[in-house]
């Protein structure tokens, strides 16, 4: 069992960026690390990569790594304003993947209190079809809205705490 984090973005890709200028890397950063600590501390065997060029080293370094569970965290980001809520995406026809999804869009509802926009099956995102383990992509909050630009500069930890606690649930189940 390993667990591979995939801060979202990176290099001189900064992601979606908030009209005051937070990063999406910076943000999926600051979670992920959050969420490799405490997998450290649990015994969980962890590895945390942020790519540095391009995403296609993402798969290449996740593929290396042996893992059986590959999490990409993301902030979301339109041109709306008052586009709002948390989503979990997964590799279409996977069921490991789907099931992770489940779980961890029901932890981050619950936790964070932000609206649920639920899980999608995506069949066109390289993180997610070009890994070896289940993977899923988890879109925080928005950037692109103030309150949750706000949520995620300032509470990174409560977006760790869920997914923290879906992966013990996913644990407990069996799956990992």
């Amino acid at each position: 069992m390993k667990i591979f984090l995939n801060p979202g973005h990176g290099g001189t890709d900064p992601g979606v960026c908030s009209k005051h200028g937070i990063k999406e890397s910076d943000v999926a950063l600051a979670i992920g690390l959050q969420l490799f600590n405490r997998l450290k501390l649990n015994g969980y065997p962890v590895e945390l990569y942020q790519q540095k060029e391009t995403y296609f080293e993402i798969s290449k370094e996740e593929n290396k790594s042996g893992a059986t569970l590959f999490i990409s965290i993301h902030c979301n980001g339109v041109s709306d304003p008052a586009a709002h809520g948390i989503e979990v995406l997964y590799c279409e026809g996977s069921q490991k993947g789907e099931k992770l999804a489940e779980i961890m869009q029901k932890q981050l509802v619950d936790i964070t209190g932000l609206e649920d926009r639920g899980t999608k099956a995506r069949s066109d995102l390289h993180v997610l079809n070009r890994t070896n383990a289940p993977a899923v992509l988890v879109e925080t909050a928005f950037l692109s809205n103030s309150n949750e630009e706000t949520m995620l500069a300032t509470a990174p930890e409560l977006f760790a705490d869920a997914i923290w606690e879906a992966i013990k649930i996913y644990n407990k189940e069996g799956l990992l």
